[in-house]
């Protein structure tokens, strides 16, 4: 079916963040100079010349705008100065809009006032909930299973993990679906979990990158937050309803690796936007990106207030490190905590149809 131009879709682009990419003449630039264009030699000018003639359905049913990185290698080589990078990660945010059937997403995206008033708001809710709820507040010792009752922050949190993740499970869905319409893959859980392993976890395709220190970054961040998540699994598994400060020491000891990687990543990364070695930012990026810090800081000085023996301050310290996980567990399926999810299972279909011996060249068409 031939391709119906829409010049619509750049101007949509445009407002998503990809501020330059109209200056784009597919030269392929981008291409030649793509590390992780491994043996397809049209990526990503392909799925750029896609976006500039607003083939949507095309980009959806391709896998190629989430095998970016964006270690922004190709924009210095692009001769129009069009951030090719940016382009791809505005079509991730597009594709993420497409996905959703909220239109929180889009409003996200596209403006930085609705942005900030959404987790102001958020923010005070979870605040009130906490001056609503708590319980007395000894100041003699640190009980904070005394002053935050342990089984409503369980209940809350449970409620607040299950609907995030249904929403994203939805979204990873609506995206299965919308890459099987190109190419059918058959899916296996051992592949997807065998992708998720090296793509997310390990970062493997992201060392193709020169700048290794943008890969450490990400790595620390990624790998942070997977241990905190572990941390706290287990620590429901082994002190359920109990005080967290009763926690096993090794638990404890996981989580502090955990909050230090993540605050090592954070803090590199917020250094690197600052400096201009990350290029433009998206606002939702330094959203996210600060909330990772602080919730980072404040779970760290938890630990050390408790240690210290300091109840006020750590009262004040648990309930704002409370506050600041909510605010990244609300905004998980448009932050780039979905991106990697949405990436190992884009990989992933990249991989099988590569692989899948019927369908010749045409397998590796991204």
């Amino acid at each position: 079916m031939a391709l119906v131009p829409n010049p619509e879709f750049m101007e949509e682009l445009i407002r998503l963040g990809a501020t330059r990419a109209r200056a784009c003449f597919n030269c392929g630039n981008c291409s030649a100079s793509c590390p992780l264009a491994e043996s397809n030699p049209f990526y990503p000018r392909r799925i750029i010349r896609y976006a500039q003639l607003g083939a949507a359905e095309k980009i959806l049913q391709s896998p190629g705008i989430w095998l970016c990185y964006h270690c922004n290698e190709c924009t210095p080589m692009c001769l129009r100065e069009a951030d090719p990078g940016e382009l791809l990660m505005a079509l991730r945010r597009w594709a993420i809009i497409r996905y959703s059937r909220s239109k929180l997403a889009a409003k996200l995206y596209t403006s930085r006032a609705f942005a900030f008033l959404f987790y102001l708001a958020a923010a005070t809710l979870f605040a009130a909930g906490v001056l609503l709820f708590h319980g007395p507040v000894d100041h003699e010792a640190v009980r904070l299973a005394v002053f935050l009752p342990t089984h409503l922050i369980d209940v809350a949190g449970l409620s607040l993990g299950a609907f995030v993740l249904g929403t994203v499970a939805l979204n990873l869905g609506r995206m299965y679906r919308h890459l099987g319409e190109a190419t059918p893959v058959k899916f296996s859980w051992t592949g997807f979990l065998r992708t998720f392993v090296g793509e997310v976890i390990l970062q493997q395709r992201y060392r193709k990158c020169a700048d290794r220190k943008k890969w450490l970054t990400h790595t620390a961040m990624v790998n942070g937050f997977l241990l905190l998540a572990l941390t706290t699994a287990l620590a429901f598994l082994f002190n359920p309803g109990g005080a967290p400060e009763m926690v096993p020491l090794a638990v404890r000891a996981l989580g502090t690796a955990g909050g230090v990687a993540l605050v090592l990543g954070a803090s590199m990364a917020t250094w690197r936007r600052l400096i201009g070695k990350e290029g433009y930012s998206h606002h939702t990026d330094w959203i996210f990106l600060q909330l990772v810090l602080v919730a980072g800081l404040s779970g760290l000085g938890l630990e050390a207030a408790v240690y210290a023996g300091l109840p006020l301050a750590s009262y004040v310290l648990y309930a704002f490190h409370l506050l600041v996980v909510a605010l990244l567990i609300l905004a998980a399926p448009y932050s780039k905590f979905a991106h990697a999810v949405y990436r190992g299972l884009a990989v992933y279909v990249y991989r099988a149809r590569r692989e899948a011996p019927a369908q010749g060249v045409a397998t590796g068409h991204v």
